[in-house]
């Protein structure tokens, strides 16, 4: 699959059979995740891997968004002492955000389903996560990745709209 073909097959999935993930795929995940581009290279994210099906339970009732069950959750988190000074601390949010989209487009290159569920900046939701996974206040979970194979199938969709790309000449 290349990357054209992994972008227009990428869709929002929310229904997951339930068989593991192979360790050898969320490496790859994580990997994906880890080599997205980073304001000046500082990667300042945590990935928090989950598979503990009493917290996958816990983590799909964290949000009104979340309650879809899968075998694999990965949280992209910002982990601010790796963050940008003063002003340009929240360039976290940028990275997260491109780690998330490598994480989903992986997940499809390797036949999974994926659904980005927003946690930041909802307060309440952070807390949540926070707490069911003991995280301190230098992380600030981002995104929650549902992943899983696929109970459902959603054709390719690319969505382009011309009207909305201007050319500035």
């Amino acid at each position: 699959m290349n990357t054209k073909e992994a972008i227009l097959n990428r869709r929002s999935i929310r229904k997951f059979k339930d068989t593991k993930i192979d360790l050898t795929m969320i490496n790859d995940l994580i990997e994906a995740g880890y080599n997205a581009p980073s304001a000046c290279n500082r990667k300042p994210l945590n990935f928090y891997v989950v598979t503990d099906e009493e917290k996958l339970a816990l983590l799909n009732k964290s949000s009104k968004f979340s309650n879809m069950p899968s075998p694999l959750i990965i949280i992209v988190a910002g982990y601010l002492p790796l963050a940008l000074p003063s002003k340009m601390q929240e360039y976290w949010i940028q990275d997260a955000s491109a780690a998330t989209q490598n994480i989903l487009l992986m997940a499809t290159e390797l036949g999974l389903g994926a659904c980005w569920n927003g946690v930041h900046p909802q307060t309440n939701v952070v807390e949540r996560i926070r707490k069911i996974l003991k995280l301190d206040e230098n992380v600030i979970p981002l995104s929650l990745i549902h992943i899983g194979y696929m109970d459902e199938e959603k054709k390719p969709n690319s969505g382009f709209d011309e009207n909305r790309v201007f050319y500035i000449n």
